[in-house]
């Protein structure tokens, strides 16, 4: 057991120094920067509103973050998975005399890292934005009662609702050589259900708020951006609601599948 978690260890090292000369580093810090700009630059806009409240450039960042977290996370678990493709390296590795069940988890762990740290650098560049906005306009800044903790749980939420997301497309990622099609796929899986939702609204058989967020909640790529739909916002942020732990459920059973069938797997 404890050689296990050594080797485990090390992979999850491995993984991090491996992935920091790729585009998948890139991407953890082009996500958060590209979130908060956008946000930043919504929030610089409405400075001569009258009614303006920190709450909504929270609310703002919650909903750009969670919209495009699907979109990052495809994209990063795909990249990293794809760094075993190449030159036949995944070969190299099922040769190794490491248990596949601990290398699967340990790399799965490695990228989960990158994930984990785009989080926080959301968090950092959204604090950083509002001193500097604060600076240029003073009731753009944070304030004396700037809401932290609502600001920790609707970007956490965002990222637990996603957690069917890192398995999924890393069983995938790691099972499809081409990077194009896990991409492809996990894309689709974000995007079908809005543009199916868009139809069925232009045909009239959709025609209210709480029915499009209820329908798109059903598939775990849309889910975690489906509370950016809700029209009513509140400072209530529920973390853990019935579907998120449906969808955790999901992604550890994902999880042991995925681990169970790289060890059955066969390269030539």
């Amino acid at each position: 057991m404890k050689r296990n978690l050594n080797t485990f260890a090390r992979i999850v090292a491995a993984e991090t120094v491996k992935l920091r000369s790729t585009f998948a580093f890139w991407l953890t810090l082009f996500y958060p920067i590209g979130t908060v700009l956008l946000v930043t630059l919504f929030w610089v806009s409405m400075r001569n509103n009258k009614s303006l409240s920190t709450d909504m450039f929270i609310n703002n960042l919650g909903n750009v973050a969670s919209f495009f977290l699907p979109f990052f996370i495809v994209l990063m678990i795909s990249v990293a998975c794809n760094t075993e493709h190449k030159s036949a390296m995944l070969k190299h590795i099922l040769a190794l005399p490491v248990p596949r069940p601990v290398f699967y988890l340990g790399k799965f762990a490695g990228i989960m890292v990158f994930i984990t740290l785009a989080l926080i650098l959301t968090l950092v560049f959204a604090y950083g934005s509002l001193l500097l906005c604060g600076l240029l306009y003073t009731k753009l800044g944070l304030g004396a009662t700037f809401n932290h903790g609502l600001l920790l749980r609707i970007i956490i939420r965002a990222y637990i609702a996603a957690s069917a997301i890192y398995t999924i497309q890393y069983w995938l990622g790691m099972r499809l050589r081409n990077l194009t099609l896990p991409v492809a796929i996990g894309s689709a899986l974000i995007i079908l259900p809005i543009a199916i939702l868009i139809i069925l609204g232009i045909a009239g058989l959709i025609n209210e708020n709480q029915s499009f967020t209820k329908i798109i909640t059903y598939n775990p790529y849309s889910y975690p951006y489906s509370a950016a739909f809700n029209m009513m916002k509140s400072t209530e942020i529920t973390i853990f609601s019935v579907n998120t732990y449906i969808f955790i459920s999901l992604s550890l059973a994902a999880l042991l599948l995925g681990a169970w069938d790289f060890t059955r797997r066969r390269v030539y």
